[in-house]
């Protein structure tokens, strides 16, 4: 008879029985995927591998030696930086796991951060000294230090341990090429390969000390015997056609990728790389008949469909693009080839205007996949173009939510923050930018920009300073510390910067143009005018030096430098249509009237559609008194130029001045119609019909065309729309804009009337006062300064 307490006891037992079955099975389990793993690894499929190592770590997330060789995995499938994680976390947490860093030591070491490096080998060799990747390790850090003989050591003990080591061979090949001691690296790799006849990378080292020593038949044997290896390796394949074309034979090169597709007929890379050869070095004609040939008899390549639309658009066939993957979009429907279709699509879509069309693409696609990125940044590139910064910010967002580092997104959000005045907000997306891709010097620059714009200027320099490191001889980096050395009026610091450029592009002017722009901002006149002429004895047609030296030669009063200047470059280059318009104005600086025109007339005659001959003409016009000359040369130049803004607004001007404002309205009407989305354009009209034809009619018409200025941080718009509001009684509205445009310029003249005319109306006397106060003191004579004035008046005490 069983008691409660035997019956427990018996229980007890059952479980703990239960738990260590269980425990037993989870072992056998993990044992299991470890087994499947290696077999996997040893067949080349490194996928099925990476889940059968992933399998052990669900059951047991501390199994660092699956770690390690997931990590494995992930790094033959090319996911280095996937992989790199995985070892450092192993690292992190494992202090006796050798190979985790080694791995990490390797790729520290790619990256040159050789000090890391070493840590890791030395932590490795601690544990391990006969370790022969770890030895290998060591020697390739000792090399990166210029410590061959230190480097020698170690390789050769590694060698000892393991005499055939592939790595450690290489290692000792790389060292004896350094010293100069070619044959016994060649010496070397032979034995290595008669030992191991079947190693690539021994055979690849060898390739490239081959064609190093110009021993072009070695080298070339020697790629044709790795083929024969490897076979199925398209690489190869590629690597031998790259070393043809290296050494001028094309034709060699040809039938080489020609074999690899002849051989490995199902493998849609051998294709694409003979026909990014036939790109390169015959024609895009060329290459668009061969990929058209081969999507005919393959309609499910899909991959070389699109390659083939790709070439179409570059060719400047947007029709035949377009029919290749409206194909794809047929065939595929909503598969994943025909949703990328469909992007491409809407991409082309956009940047030929058709911009209903693609967004009409860009609902099917995400109705289909409502997180695709492309159509995702499509639509936020839409939106931001549209001014709807929380739309944009939005679908940006939500592409970084799946690619946290997708440099084009974290772009397009620093910008739109940017454009909505999160200065903060851009510089930490450009943050991640520099994080995601530092070899990126337009974003580190635009992220020094954003930091010395927020007074930052240390971590501008540091930006500078870490894209000078990577690139010491990058032009942009260069002139981005010179600018910031200019503002800070380090003088010269700023011209040690401008010789180095000089050094470092001695065939440039940039350099010596940079040192003129130095001095004329010190001031030191003559210097900078030695500078501007060897900038253009360095290059003799630059625009930009000759316009500054003009411009000097003027400060310095010296006219006739200045003309003699410009007569010699009109002398070697008749059509310099800068050089006539800049003499142009020399001779207005002298009312010498007939030679200013008739050099403003040439430069006009040889570029019609550039607005700054009109301009000047029409000045020298007015300085005589003659505006009804003037007139007509500016509705000529505005025709000629298709509505140049400078042009229309010069004319506005001289309309506005003579109380024609019917002709001002007509002229910002034509404008817009021209160019409907240009902020600018759609600030004139709205603003003048506000002040000037401010019917309710007008008013509606003008408050809508106005509402994406609402978005803008430029003052003006947002003044613009502010006025506009109050107008029509939208008090609310008024003063939030006009409160931001007061942000934006707190000195400006006609905003502060604007605020005050609105708080008197809201009988807020007292900021009333203040605020139209301020716009009458500031002397400016502005529309609305005798209302100003008069409501000034009113609001004095009695008496």
């Amino acid at each position: 008879m069983y008691t409660k307490r035997t019956i427990l006891r018996n229980l007890g037992i059952a479980v703990l029985t239960t738990g260590l079955v269980a425990c037993d099975g989870a072992d056998e389990r993990k044992a299991k995927y470890m087994e499947e793993g290696s077999q996997l690894f040893q067949a080349g499929d490194y996928e099925k591998a990476q889940l059968a190592y992933k399998n052990v770590l669900q059951i047991d997330p501390k199994h660092w030696e699956s770690r390690y060789q997931m990590a494995e995995t992930l790094s033959k499938q090319g996911k280095i930086e996937n992989a790199f994680k995985e070892y450092n976390t192993i690292v992190a947490n494992d202090e006796n796991h050798v190979m985790a860093r080694v791995r990490v030591g390797q790729l520290l070491l790619l990256n040159r951060a050789v000090d890391d490096a070493e840590k890791m080998a030395t932590e490795a060799l601690a544990k391990q000294p006969d370790n022969a990747e770890a030895l290998v390790l060591m020697a390739g850090v000792q090399m990166a230090k210029n410590n061959s003989d230190a480097a020698i050591q170690s390789v050769e003990k590694a060698l000892q341990k393991s005499p055939d080591d592939v790595s450690a061979t290489l290692m000792k090949a790389s060292i004896q090429v350094k010293n100069n001691q070619v044959g016994e690296a060649i010496a070397l790799l032979k034995q290595g390969i008669e030992k191991k006849p079947d190693s690539i990378p021994l055979r690849t080292m060898l390739v490239g000390i081959y064609a190093k020593n110009q021993q072009t038949a070695e080298a070339e044997e020697l790629l044709g015997a790795i083929i024969k290896l490897q076979p199925e390796e398209v690489q190869h394949y590629k690597n031998l056609a790259l070393f043809q074309v290296g050494t001028h034979q094309l034709d060699k090169a040809e039938a080489t990728l020609r074999e690899a597709i002849q051989k490995l007929p199902d493998n849609e890379a051998a294709t694409s790389n003979l026909i990014d050869f036939l790109v390169e070095k015959r024609s895009l004609e060329a290459a668009i008949a061969e990929l058209q040939s081969v999507v005919q008899q393959k309609p499910d390549a899909y991959a070389l469909k699109f390659k083939l639309a790709s070439l179409q658009m570059a060719n400047k066939q947007a029709d035949k693009a377009e029919a290749t993957l409206k194909q794809v979009v047929e065939q595929d429907k909503l598969g994943p080839n025909g949703i990328s279709a469909r992007d491409k699509l809407a991409g082309i879509y956009a940047a030929t205007k058709r911009i209903d069309e693609a967004k009409a693409l860009i609902k099917e696609v995400l109705d289909a996949n409502p997180r695709d990125a492309e159509a995702l940044t499509l639509r936020g590139q839409f939106a931001l173009a549209e001014n709807k910064i929380p739309e944009a910010i939005g679908d940006f967002r939500s592409v970084l939510v799946d690619q946290p580092n997708n440099v084009n997104v974290l772009k397009l959000l620093a910008a739109t923050h940017l454009r909505n005045n999160e200065p903060e907000l851009a510089r930490e997306n450009m943050e991640k930018v520099v994080a995601a891709a530092p070899a990126d010097e337009s974003a580190r620059l635009e992220l020094a920009g954003l930091q010395l714009n927020a007074g930052n200027e240390e971590q501008a320099r540091q930006q500078i300073a870490e894209l000078l490191k990577a690139n010491p001889k990058s032009q942009k980096g260069l002139e981005a510390l010179f600018r910031l050395e200019v503002a800070k009026k380090q003088w010269d610091k700023a011209q040690e910067v401008a010789k180095q450029v000089q050094q470092t592009f001695p065939d440039d002017a940039a350099g010596f143009y940079m040192s003129a722009l130095g001095y004329q901002a010190e001031g030191k006149l003559d210097a900078a005018v030695d500078a501007f002429k060897n900038a253009l004895e360095k290059k003799p047609d630059a625009i930009e030096p000759l316009t500054e030296l003009v411009k000097t030669y003027m400060a310095q009063k010296q006219d006739a430098k200045a003309i003699a200047e410009l007569q010699q470059v009109i002398k070697r280059h008749p059509d310099h249509f800068i050089a006539y318009n800049l003499l142009g104005g020399v001779y207005l600086s002298q009312k010498n009237f007939a030679e200013a025109k008739k050099n403003f007339a040439k430069a006009q005659e040889i570029k019609p559609d550039w607005f700054s001959p009109y301009r000047n003409l029409a000045l020298a016009e007015l300085v005589q008194n003659n505006k009804d000359q003037a007139i007509k040369i500016y509705t000529q130049g505005i025709e000629k130029t298709k509505g140049a803004m400078e042009l229309v607004e010069d004319l506005a001007r001289i309309y506005h001045g003579a109380g024609e404002h019917d002709k001002v309205l007509a002229l910002y009407e034509e404008s817009y119609k021209r160019y409907p989305q240009a902020a600018m354009v759609v600030n004139n009209l709205a603003s003048y019909l506000s002040d000037y034809a401010a019917t309710p009619e007008n008013l509606e018409r003008a408050a809508k065309m106005a509402e994406p200025l609402a978005k803008s941080k430029n003052p003006s718009f947002l003044d613009t729309v502010g006025w506009i509001a109050y107008k029509q009684d939208k008090l609310e509205l008024a003063k939030d804009m006009l409160t931001k445009a007061l942000e934006a310029d707190a000195a400006s003249p006609i905003t502060n009337y604007h605020i005050g005319m609105l708080y008197f109306k809201q009988n807020d006397t007292v900021k009333a006062q203040e605020h139209l106060q301020k716009a009458v003191d500031s002397k400016a004579n502005f529309d609305g300064l005798d209302e100003a004035k008069q409501t000034l008046e009113k609001l004095k005490p009695a008496g």
